[in-house]
């Protein structure tokens, strides 16, 4: 219940915000229909994409926006509120510092977001900038553009673009995760140099190490360690399980490739981890690989999930079927086991 403050009393309105308290003045036409329309942080929260945190910082130190305030000062958001704070997640994520676009008009932000895309394509070895990109195919296809005529800076300016319109779950889901393969295949069938896959490889691995700028983690947050076996020196994999938990609102502890069980296992200990997460991509059913994860599921607590993903994963699982391992055939199912833990924890 709403009570709304108007010249001759008060009116009391039932409102989607189930709040008991009153709601300062505002000249409108339609009463309810203004009401109606104000969402509580909580809520502005979730449709945006921001943490609240983040909310009250952009208000506070960069005036980004002024919520209306309730009589016990609560902040209320209608719906250009909300779309301005996607707005400037957006950009963020896309690159812009927020002190400077903070205070710019919804209409310049909306222009910002939307500048012509880019589609590369290459003429003896030069990458040129052609026509609007908007499926994560063309994305990829202009990647492995810059990549072949050894563009970085043109790459990284792809991926973050696409992170802009396609979001931090789309890019890695749709964008590196077929691209990394991709980069793979065309490296092996020597269609890219392996100075170009290097260049590929290097973009994307900067893309996933680099938090999503205004991201915040939660300080109760599930903490998972990731990390590689000793001997596996393909980190991609790792790499984007460290993103995808992190967009996910985990704090991650990346150890990188390569890092002995007993390392692993007295870090996850330290940090009092929620889970470990390990990417194995190569041999195959390895018998000293295969010892390795057994090893490791026993040094960890009972209690600490251990999560085993990557090419190579499948090919264990059969032989540790009695393990308390969990296994990821795909990012998706990685994602849906990092919420899974997430909730419980």
């Amino acid at each position: 219940m709403i009570e709304w403050t108007r010249p001759h009393g008060k009116v009391q309105i039932v409102t989607p915000l189930h709040l008991n308290e009153s709601v300062p003045r505002k000249e409108c036409g339609n009463l309810f229909n203004e009401l109606s329309m104000h969402y509580t942080i909580q809520m502005a929260s979730q449709i945006s994409g921001l943490s609240q945190h983040v909310i009250r910082i952009w208000e506070r130190r960069y005036a980004a926006l002024v919520p209306d305030r309730t009589c016990t000062n609560r902040r209320l958001y209608c719906q250009d509120d909300v779309e301005r704070l996607t707005l400037l997640r957006r950009l963020t994520e896309a690159g812009h510092r927020i002190r400077n676009i903070a205070k710019l008009p919804t209409d310049e932000l909306r222009q910002l977001e939307v500048p012509s895309q880019p589609t590369v394509t290459t003429t003896n070895g030069e990458a040129i900038v052609t026509e609007g990109l908007d499926t994560p195919e063309q994305f990829i296809e202009g990647c492995l553009a810059a990549a072949a005529a050894y563009e970085a800076d043109l790459l990284r300016r792809l991926l973050n673009r696409a992170r802009l319109q396609l979001g931090q779950r789309g890019l890695l889901h749709r964008v590196i995760c077929p691209l990394i393969q991709k980069v793979g295949e065309s490296w092996q069938q020597g269609l890219l140099r392996p100075g170009q896959e290097h260049v590929a490889t290097g973009v994307i691995r900067e893309i996933l190490s680099s938090p999503v700028p205004g991201s915040q983690v939660a300080e109760n947050a599930p903490e998972l360690v990731v990390a590689t076996p000793a001997g596996e020196i393909h980190e991609m994999g790792a790499l984007l399980v460290a993103a995808s938990a992190r967009d996910l609102g985990w704090r991650v502890t990346y150890l990188g490739a390569s890092l002995p069980i007993e390392e692993i296992s007295a870090c996850a200990c330290a940090r009092k981890a929620t889970a470990v997460a390990l990417s194995v991509v190569y041999p195959e059913g390895c018998q000293v690989i295969e010892e390795k994860l057994r090893r490791l599921r026993t040094l960890l607590p009972g209690t600490m999930a251990m999560m085993v993903g990557g090419r190579a994963a499948a090919s264990y699982r059969m032989k540790l079927a009695d393990e308390n391992i969990l296994w990821a055939g795909c990012l998706h199912e990685l994602d849906r086991d990092l919420l899974k833990i997430g909730r419980g924890n």
